[in-house]
């Protein structure tokens, strides 16, 4: 038992010189893939409803907003920029547990190294230590928490900005102790969503970003919480995973220091539920060998995981809003069908989604030849691995194609360059020439950079340069 005093002691004494190299060049690709999540997600509609929610109803000048500029409190700037980050299904992903480490993890840091005026090491290393603790306690309770209906982020989030917080901040353990102890009290987030729709996943992230903040302030404070808040009978863990995920407990606290969970997340290149990515990617694999339209599909079946994914991404055929299009298998997949394209460009992009009409007669008809069932008895029956398709042709071809891990996870990674490929195409329409690499070349030097406010105004769009707002198609 002790599991939270050991994080919390080992979020206190972490240093950047403790972190291996390799990590340390990941959490700069996150970095520089989550900032590309915000200033593209502060274009979206529901993005700006809830900017304009908190700057009529908030105060303050401590952290910055991404794209707009505005200083608020450092709790509500990292809501913003986490709601901004998570905006569109495009931030990165730890598929075994399942969570969005890095949707919480950059906004709560960053807000948190302005109010603090800490440098670019240790705003690295607050992110890191973000990671691995939502990371661990999400892997602690899979996959029982997502199956029970808890959207990890919100939940497991608060903890891991906590920990930046306290970081950046410089507490001891104890104080970082109470802050995670607090944060628990902050953990929620149902996911409901995938079965009835609705816009509030949107800022799932972003309830997480703003319960660890607060509680991490609320510990510089003097607030106290339950030092057992993980592991206790009535602890997160079991309170919202189950006796099943007790068990489990071992996953908070082993190979802490040199085992990394990092490591196994997964940058997306498609703004669409993860599950969905194997999907896409063995489209693309059987449309390379053999060119496809979609009136040559006569029935398409993916197969899938276990039943639990199916109802996660499978369950929706005609979406009635483009979060229900994200999520939906079959509709997406007749998205990259109409579209023809492959990779980053084949049709499911951050730009895509908002722009689909949903009601698009010709992707309804191709959705609905379009199946999902559970694999029985084949090679892809594991939570962490892919997914496979098998098109039927109306001229009596079967062509089937199994992916096991999709582009993007750490078996099948995106190179440096598609990584900056993939933040460019969210950037480049809305930030001034030249901006977009001077964002990459601070991100690659971030250990070097002493005052954050430099980064920070990176992030942001000058007011002459804020022309428009992402439309969302009409229905017809």
């Amino acid at each position: 038992m002790n599991e939270t005093r050991t994080l919390a002691t080992w979020v206190a004494g972490l240093r950047l010189s403790d972190v291996p190299d390799n990590v340390k060049v990941h959490a700069r690709r996150f970095i520089l893939d989550n900032f590309g999540c915000q200033i593209a997600g502060a274009m979206l509609p529901w993005s700006q409803t809830y900017y304009d929610v908190i700057r009529k109803t908030r105060s303050g000048t401590h952290s910055t907003v991404a794209y707009f500029g505005d200083k608020f409190a450092p709790d509500d700037a990292a809501f913003l920029n986490s709601a901004f980050n998570h905006a569109n299904e495009t931030d990165d992903t730890h598929l075994k547990s399942p969570t969005h480490p890095g949707g919480v993890a950059v906004p709560a840091a960053l807000a948190i190294a302005e109010y603090a005026k800490a440098d670019g090491a240790k705003l690295l290393a607050a992110v890191i230590a973000s990671y691995e603790i939502q990371i661990r306690i999400s892997w602690a309770c899979s996959p029982f928490l997502i199956y029970r209906g808890h959207h990890p982020p919100p939940g497991v989030g608060t903890f891991g900005a906590a920990a930046a917080g306290t970081l950046l901040m410089g507490f001891d353990a104890e104080k970082t102790l109470n802050a995670m102890a607090i944060a628990g009290s902050h953990s929620a987030g149902l996911i409901e969503y995938t079965k009835a729709g609705g816009s509030v996943k949107r800022i799932h992230s972003a309830i997480g970003a703003v319960g660890g903040v607060r509680a991490a302030l609320f510990a510089e404070a003097g607030i106290t919480g339950p030092h057992s808040i993980l592991e206790g009978e009535k602890g997160y863990v079991k309170v919202f995973a189950g006796e099943e995920a007790f068990r489990n407990l071992a996953r908070l606290t082993d190979g802490l220091g040199t085992l990394w969970h990092m490591l196994d997340t997964a940058i997306k290149p498609h703004s669409a539920n993860h599950f969905f990515h194997p999907m896409a990617d063995a489209l693309d694999i059987i449309r390379d060998r053999e060119p496809i339209t979609p009136e040559q599909v006569k029935s398409l079946t993916v197969y899938t995981n276990s039943e639990p994914i199916l109802s996660h991404c499978g369950s929706i055929t005609e979406p009635e809003d483009v979060l229900g299009a994200q999520f939906s298998t079959p509709f997406s997949l007749a998205m990259r069908l109409h579209h023809g394209g492959r990779g980053v460009a084949g049709g499911n992009g951050f730009w895509d989604y908002p722009r689909v009409n949903v009601k698009d007669p010709q992707l309804i008809a191709t959705a609905r030849k379009i199946k999902c069932v559970v694999a029985k008895g084949a090679d892809w029956l594991v939570v962490d691995k892919g997914a496979g398709l098998e098109i039927e042709t109306t001229d009596g071809r079967r062509i089937r194609q199994v992916v096991e891990y999709s582009k993007g996870m750490p078996e099948n990674p995106l190179s440096d360059a598609e990584v900056k490929e993939k933040f460019r195409s969210l950037v480049d329409p809305i930030l001034p020439d030249g901006r977009p690499q001077q964002i990459i070349d601070a991100v690659e030097n971030i250990e070097k950079i002493k005052n954050i406010d430099e980064l920070v105004q990176l992030l942001v769009v000058p007011p002459a340069k804020r022309t428009w707002v992402m439309p969302l198609a009409k229905r017809k």
